[in-house]
């Protein structure tokens, strides 16, 4: 293993781990963030018992698929912005629910 950048560790055959902080990302917007690399990637996800962080490994798919550092700083930047998601959608979830309940009432004439 090379270390690259923290929290980027480069693993053999050409994949990534990226060691995500549980306490700062939840588990949402890590899943979330995932989600967006499974078209090109394999991504796996696992906790280290030691020290309470989420490894998330990425290999690619196919040698057309090439995995490098920009691309995991790109999924740091995607894990930032769903984290920004759920947190808004925690403070202001309940005015978008009250919004679409007053929506769709039904007329009366």
């Amino acid at each position: 293993m090379k270390d690259i950048k923290i929290p980027i560790i480069e693993k053999g055959n050409g994949g990534f781990c990226v060691n995500i902080d549980p306490n700062i990302y939840s588990s949402d917007a890590i899943t979330s963030s995932i989600y967006k690399y499974t078209d090109n990637f394999y991504v796996f996800q696992q906790t280290d018992s030691a020290t309470g962080l989420i490894c998330v490994i990425f290999e690619s798919k196919s040698p057309e698929n090439i995995l490098s550092e920009n691309i995991i700083k790109q999924f740091c930047n995607d894990l930032v912005d769903q984290q920004i998601r759920v947190n808004i959608n925690k403070q202001f979830g309940h005015i978008r629910d009250m919004i679409v309940e007053e929506a769709f009432k039904p007329v009366s004439s």
